[in-house]
């Protein structure tokens, strides 16, 4: 029998799963607020800057990541033993004046009522825009209510929860922008007898996800970097990919090949005999991706991947593998370039008329896929190289992507709020206002997304005006069933509007209905008097 110490990661009670001053907050909150309060959350900017595929007339965000957030804080009901740990935890918790330490404030009766009078559902609403839909900045991606009078205090206290979608909605909104640009880049130079669904599909193979060793933590890999199978089929992160697969993803969507590591290849004494090795290991019809840098890049592709690529090409039974080259070191337009041109000097390419008339030269049964260091501004250079030297890069290899496919985002690069936009069960409407442009806030509206308010970039009205309300019900803790579509759309519904329903929206969004400036206007003049 195994002695074992106390754990060092432990699953954190939902009532601490907040910031402190949501924790205490309604010690000072009004009346109205503690009897009802609504909140939604918003993206205040567009981030333009910070990829180069952003063009600055396009707006269009693809809102992601609640689905698994409003799992993680609403699955299971609230317990009592969670409540216990809390008014644990919090015990000498508040600094004081004088240097003392005194128990921070916690509404515990309140949350004693969800366990005890609501069998520890939250009574909230959290309704929110369909996940891999497109929003517009200044528009509510996420709205949250009480669904009974008097727990208006437990409406903002996930807050700093679930305004973590600005992670995996950057993250998907940059794959979705450069997918649009790949895709055109493609469609310019494939001649008109290949399909936009075959260009497509090129496009949705030219990035593989190398970053699991890259996220934060394990549970960024998981929540954040299932994102980009909505847009690319590769990745190495197959714990991503996993989540998406309970969710319903077909096995392409989250695939990959084998691949040699530089340890693998340190194992031998001569690294001829790891290549030949996992050569004649293959299935057959297989891609096998072979780095090759770790003494001599040039000497490797020459010395063994060429010829193994060669004895497939010429081979009666061995043709339908592939070498792939992987140069993970150096200058990652050179190591490309001298690749294709080695593997063309060996006769391993074909000819391709492109639509521009001019030939150019495609892989047969040597490919690369390159990974050093990599970004989107690299993977376009490499790409446009190759184009002016010759080859078409997508019928050639692919390219594979860490650090930079969650080192580029951040919050700030959106601004995402959590805004309180109505107090009382009357719902009176409150806004913030502020001195910086654009952080002013809104009072509670609804989204539009019919063909009006698409045709215009009118999308933001009053409550009470014509139109359906485009967030849907995530949960709804008062209902017998209380996980609406937002939450229970599956893989290939969210997949599906990511790749199909982007192109269907305007470039711009989030215009105010003349009745909801009226209102904002009117709350202004009252809160400056």
């Amino acid at each position: 029998m195994k002695i074992l110490p106390n754990r060092r990661y432990h699953k954190t009670p939902r009532p601490l799963r907040s910031d402190a001053y949501t924790v205490c907050g309604y010690t000072f909150e009004s009346a109205e607020a503690t009897e009802q309060s609504k909140y939604y959350g918003m993206f205040r900017k567009f981030p333009h800057r910070h990829e180069p595929t952003y063009s600055p007339a396009d707006e269009r965000i693809v809102f992601a990541g609640l689905q698994p957030l409003v799992d993680q804080l609403f699955y299971e009901p609230i317990t009592h033993e969670e409540i216990d740990e809390t008014v644990a935890f919090l015990k000498g918790r508040k600094v004081k004046n004088d240097g003392t330490f005194a128990d921070f404030e916690f509404p515990e009766a309140l949350w004693r009522r969800v366990v005890d009078e609501k069998g520890g559902w939250l009574p909230l609403r959290v309704e929110g825009m369909p996940e891999g839909s497109v929003v517009y900045p200044h528009e509510p991606f996420l709205r949250v209510t009480a669904t009974e009078t008097g727990f208006g205090p437990l409406v903002p206290w996930f807050e700093s929860t679930l305004l973590h979608v600005w992670a995996a909605t950057e993250r998907l909104t940059a794959a979705r922008h450069f997918l649009k640009h790949t895709f055109e880049l493609i469609r310019r130079y494939e001649p008109e007898t290949v399909s936009d669904e075959e260009c497509l599909f090129f496009a949705r193979v030219m990035i593989h996800d190398f970053g699991d060793r890259a996220g934060a933590s394990p549970m960024e890999s998981e929540l954040v970097s299932r994102v980009h199978n909505y847009v690319w089929f590769g990745t190495d992160t197959f714990r991503a990919a996993y989540q998406n697969w309970k969710n319903g993803a077909p096995a392409a969507f989250g695939s990959s090949v084998k691949a040699l590591a530089h340890r693998i290849v340190q194992g031998y004494a001569e690294e001829t005999d790891c290549y030949n090795t996992m050569y004649h290991s293959a299935d057959g019809n297989e891609l096998l991706s072979m780095v090759g840098d770790c003494y001599d890049y040039w000497s490797a592709l020459e010395k063994d991947l060429i010829p193994l690529a060669l004895k497939a090409k010429n081979s009666a039974t061995d043709n339908a593998n592939t070498i792939v080259a992987r140069p993970d070191s150096g200058d990652s337009v050179d190591m490309v370039l001298g690749t294709l041109q080695r593997a063309h000097a060996a006769g391993l390419m074909e000819d391709h008329l492109c639509a521009d008339g001019i030939t150019r030269h495609v892989a047969t049964n040597l490919r690369y896929i390159v990974g050093n260091g990599e970004s989107f501004d690299s993977v376009l250079q490499i790409t446009n190289a190759a184009l002016d030297a010759g080859f078409v890069p997508w019928r050639c290899g692919i390219y594979g992507i860490g650090g930079h496919l969650r080192n580029n985002i951040n919050r700030d690069h959106m601004s995402t709020k959590f805004a309180l936009c109505a107090v009382g069960e009357d719902e009176r409407p409150v806004i913030k206002l502020s001195n910086t442009p654009g952080k002013q806030t809104l009072p509670d509206c609804h989204v539009l997304r019919d063909d009006i308010a698409l045709t215009t970039g009118v999308t933001l009205v009053t409550p009470g005006e014509v139109g359906v309300d485009a967030l849907v019900t995530y949960y709804d803790g008062s209902l017998e069933e209380p996980f609406g579509s937002g939450f229970t759309d599956d893989f290939l519904t969210c997949e599906a509007r990511v790749v199909r329903e982007f192109d269907e929206m305007p470039l711009t969004g989030g215009k105010r209905s003349e009745l909801l400036q009226g209102q904002v206007e009117h709350l202004i003049e009252h809160y400056r008097g």
